[in-house]
């Protein structure tokens, strides 16, 4: 059996002579992530000669990267905010060693959703010293579903009134919910918020531009989201947010050849994977990059380059820095 490390000296991956162990690593089985994972490895092992793929059972995102870091893996679905965490030896990830993690594919966004009763007073971004800093600019906008500030007043204004089977807290008016805060496996459409519309009549509140970029600027992996119109019910317009990615990220120490035939065959068979999970049928060059803050590896990188992935030359410069 070949190890990874000895794959460079192989040549094109359809010319190994022997079998590679590839792990996928994922979540919990029956997790959609798990789903995920098992939908691409079953395509690597069909369409990469010489290529074992496995789906892994994990407690989650978190530990993948740590797997990740550990060698006891050599790719795994996180979030675009880990992964860049751990590339750059940050936030969770401070301390550990940098550079080793690298982006692979976006699969889906994480969305987040700013949500009022439709008949709150609020009808905009809320303006308290308090919401617009801790929502504008703090990371755990993506580790927390409640409002938390250490300002007890402004939690109370601030918070959607509790309703049965929604994971907001009590008293107030206003609130947030962000998909995969605890189910790292939802994305657009959110569940538990198409059941309390089904409840209560709610408004989505849109993020101002200037909150985003201040966003953006501390955490580079936030991206620009938009929910649509019609996926609630009452909520007719879009909705411009933001949100990070739930995606593949891989070791660089990934020979560059195996890489490359892996992202070929995911997205050659991406109509075969939609059938997997719908979530395959939104994923396109469009897409794949949504999120990223980590460099690509260089077997992604060469073939986002061949099919013409839009602004990837912006991406390359962006994340070299």
């Amino acid at each position: 059996m070949a190890t990874l490390a000895g794959l460079a000296l192989l040549g094109p991956v359809g010319a190994h002579a022997a079998d590679i162990n590839l792990s996928l690593g994922s979540c919990p089985v029956g997790c959609t992530a798990y789903t995920w994972s098992a939908g691409i490895a079953d395509v690597i092992n069909r369409e990469v000669k010489g290529v074992r793929a496995t789906a892994e059972e994990t407690k989650g995102y978190v530990e993948n990267i740590k797997l990740l870091q550990r060698g006891e893996m050599e790719a795994a679905m996180a979030t675009s905010l880990s992964s860049y965490q751990a590339y750059s030896g940050t936030g969770t990830f401070s301390g550990g060693k940098k550079g080793e993690i690298l982006s692979w594919m976006a699969i889906t966004p994480v969305a987040m959703h700013v949500v009022t009763l439709a008949d709150s007073p609020i009808k905009t971004w809320p303006t308290s010293r308090a919401s617009g800093s801790a929502w504008g600019s703090r990371r755990h906008l993506d580790a927390r579903c409640r409002f938390d500030d250490g300002d007890a007043r402004a939690q109370a204004r601030y918070r959607l009134q509790a309703v049965p089977g929604a994971p907001w807290q009590h008293d107030g008016h206003a609130g947030r919910w962000q998909p995969g805060c605890g189910a790292v496996e939802r994305q657009l459409p959110a569940s538990p918020l198409k059941k309390l519309t089904s409840q209560r009549e709610i408004r989505l509140l849109p993020v101002p531009q200037p909150v985003f970029d201040k966003h953006q600027a501390a955490y580079p992996p936030y991206f620009r989201v938009t929910i649509p119109g019609k996926l609630y019910e009452g909520v007719t317009q879009d909705t411009p947010t933001f949100g990070l990615a739930n995606g593949l990220v891989i070791l660089k120490s990934v020979p560059e050849n195996l890489v490359y035939d892996m992202t070929k065959a995911v997205f050659e068979n991406l109509g075969k994977l939609k059938g997997v999970h719908p979530a395959f049928g939104r994923v396109s060059k469009d897409t794949v990059l949504n999120g990223f803050g980590a460099p690509l590896h260089p077997g992604a990188l060469k073939y986002y380059r061949e099919i013409g992935v839009p602004g990837i030359e912006e991406f390359v410069a962006r994340t070299s820095r």
